[in-house]
């Protein structure tokens, strides 16, 4: 990686910027979709391709919470057990503005995990039992911090729109190899290159969105805990933890930065925190969403 310009690889979020870029990146995305759509059927396959992801996005429902906790096998943590817990978690909310608290589920299987899911009231913190059962308070406050960073910035609705851009561009790439292949046409090569390589494009950028949103939450959390220590001792603990428990897993946020990768690397996220004002300065919470 260290003969690609760092400019390319803070619009990538392998390393972080001065700022989020996901509306740039989802931009790129709809760029890629819109050639695919324009080479297919010109200007008005272009124009039907964005009015039917309009609608999908404005009408199309998010797959229920409630749902996919029941998919990862999640269950509920019960109040009166986790008191604390629950108690970080609704002060958290009410520091970044949140007119509700996240309901906290917990993660079967091995190694610290954390996700969040839903929107408003709906939203579900899902936390591994080693993250509860192996992280300190002040560690695992750092966690929370970070997931109701992405609940504040409504990350979900985001990556919802990153899968149905890239589905979208996917579909009409293969559809279109489908025309070529069995129907009279015979496409010139570049064609048939451009619509081969639009989906694994807008897959890298769908990836490079998740990064960004990674960092973001890092900086949100931050700001919720009054300054990033928390946040680089939460990381470098859990990095230790997933190291160990996950030794016969490829962990893939210990190895060199690669475009496929959800998280961007610990060494990367370290570096962007020790970047931050050490004091609470509350710029992420009072940012414009986007």
């Amino acid at each position: 990686m260290a003969e690609i310009p760092p400019s390319i690889l803070r619009f990538l979020a392998l390393r972080a910027g001065g700022a989020t870029h996901t509306s740039g990146l989802l931009a790129c995305m709809a760029g890629v979709l819109s050639i695919c759509a324009w080479l297919l059927g010109g200007p008005v396959m272009m124009i039907s391709a964005f009015f039917a992801i309009t609608l999908l996005l404005l009408l199309g429902p998010m797959v229920s919470s409630d749902m996919i906790m029941k998919l990862l096998r999640a269950t509920e943590l019960p109040r009166q057990n986790y008191p604390a817990l629950f108690e970080m978690a609704a002060l958290l909310s009410e520091r970044a503005g949140l007119d509700y608290t996240p309901r906290l589920y917990v993660l079967p299987g091995k190694g610290v995990n954390a996700i969040t899911t839903g929107k408003d009231e709906n939203t579900i913190i899902a936390l591994s039992r080693d993250a509860i059962d192996g992280l300190s308070p002040r560690q695992l406050r750092a966690v929370l911090a970070h997931e109701i960073a992405h609940a504040w910035h409504n990350d979900t609705r985001i990556l919802m729109m990153t899968d149905i851009l890239y589905r979208a561009t996917w579909t009409m790439a293969v559809f279109g190899m489908f025309m070529f292949f069995f129907d009279s046409h015979n496409p010139p090569v570049w064609l048939v290159i451009a619509l081969g390589a639009a989906p694994s494009i807008s897959f890298i950028l769908q990836r490079a969105v998740i990064r960004d949103r990674e960092f973001a939450a890092d900086h949100g959390a931050s700001d919720l805990l009054g300054g990033p220590e928390d946040v680089i001792d939460a990381l470098t603990h859990i990095e230790q933890i997933n190291r160990r428990t996950l030794r016969l897993i490829p962990y893939r946020s210990t190895e060199p930065p690669a475009l496929l990768d959800t998280h961007p690397t610990i060494k990367a996220r370290l570096e962007a925190l020790h970047a931050l004002p050490p004091v609470f300065t509350g710029d992420f919470f009072r940012q414009t969403k986007r």
